[in-house]
């Protein structure tokens, strides 16, 4: 029944929430209407005023067909809240107009209009709203004056309309302070959440390379462990480390170095699933976790990764500079334990350096070629 009437998305829900909310007040400011009308202190006869408010309810239920159809969402305000209050105002101004002594009544009405608009409009749309309520009085006590004078004390109208424009100014001013801080308090929570997210990302990630850092890839191993005792999958774990680095480091620099740790980490995200991990462990060594993946599998994607930087091209940066990986791979299936399935696959990438480096090892029984 919720979803019938306010729609199942949140925001959607809440413009139609509003609307009703508005709506509710021109219930009331109605009934007030019709009993002024019975209390013979309106000058149209009961036609025109039943079709008044026939005409006006009728844009108020078209406004509520737009937000229950999602129409409302073609506009750059979605809310349509200049256009309902705008609506409004006109609809007050109109029984305003057709009140005798008692038009101060009505105009009061337009004070819970400028509330509507409180926490949604910038200063320039409130400002409009409010001129254009100023404008509508202005007009009808200047046409009653010259075509029904009989229904107006011109002084006392003059000195009601300067006290209701200064009250709306007071309001305008209110409401675009308000709407002022409620941009503010947007703005600091915007950047609260970003300042977060950075946070979280340096928690989580290695600066430098971009990739996770050694405490998050060890959680996420630890969940991938639980995961695969839970429904009998395997994953397999990667340890590469830069072959002669710390040379590169001496003969280039530590700026060339970075580099090349910085390009290694793109073709490690390059050559792996989405749903596989990647990490820097420290210095030139990195991790890879390969997500229900067999053995077989897992040293096709570190074979890519490693001909991928043997191969990769760094005359830009240095004409004499290239550089390779060692990597040793284990599954979990094999040792049952964290510890032991990195501990493998750390011995492992160990082998491949005494095998000449630049290689991958998966089995403890490789040797030399």
């Amino acid at each position: 029944m919720f979803n019938l009437l306010f729609s199942s998305d949140p925001r959607q829900a809440l413009r139609m929430f509003r609307h009703i909310v508005g709506m509710a007040f021109v219930i009331v400011f109605t009934l007030g209407a019709i009993f002024f009308f019975y209390k013979n202190l309106i000058s149209v006869d009961r036609d025109t005023f039943e079709s008044t408010i026939i005409f006006f309810w009728g844009g108020l239920f078209l406004f509520t067909i737009t937000f229950r159809s999602g129409f409302n969402r073609h506009f750059q305000d979605p809310s349509l809240t200049v256009a309902q209050m705008l609506w409004i105002t006109l609809y007050l101004l109109t029984i305003t107009y057709f009140l005798n002594e008692w038009r101060s009544l009505a105009l009061m009405g337009f004070f819970g209009v400028l509330t509507f608009g409180y926490f949604k409009l910038r200063f320039r749309e409130f400002l409009s709203v409010a001129l254009f309520a100023i404008l509508g009085y202005s007009l009808i006590i200047i046409y009653l004056f010259i075509y029904e004078p009989e229904r107006i004390d011109i002084r006392y109208e003059l000195l009601q309309l300067l006290a209701f424009s200064g009250t709306i100014t007071v309001m305008l001013y209110t409401g675009s302070t308000i709407h002022r801080l409620r941009d503010k308090t947007k703005k600091q929570y915007i950047a609260l959440q970003e300042a977060l997210e950075r946070n979280r990302k340096l928690a989580t990630t290695d600066e430098l390379t971009g990739l996770y850092n050694r405490r998050h890839f060890m959680d996420k191993l630890a969940q991938q462990k639980a995961l695969s005792e839970r429904n009998d999958s395997d994953f397999v774990v990667c340890f590469c480390d830069l072959d002669h680095f710390k040379q590169v480091n001496d003969t280039f620099g530590h700026h060339t170095g970075d580099v090349v740790l910085q390009k290694f980490s793109d073709i490690l995200r390059s050559s792996i699933r989405e749903v596989d991990y990647a990490a820097r462990f420290g210095g030139e060594e990195f991790v890879c976790l390969l997500v229900d993946t067999e053995l077989k599998n897992a040293k096709k994607v570190t074979e890519r990764i490693r001909s991928s930087l043997a191969n990769y091209n760094f005359s830009d940066i240095a004409p004499s500079l290239n550089s390779t990986v060692s990597i040793g791979i284990s599954n979990f299936k094999q040792f049952k334990t964290i510890q032991e399935t990195l501990m493998s696959a750390d011995n492992r990438m160990y082998q491949a350096k005494t095998l000449g480096r630049n290689r991958v090892v998966a089995s403890d029984e490789e040797q030399d070629e």
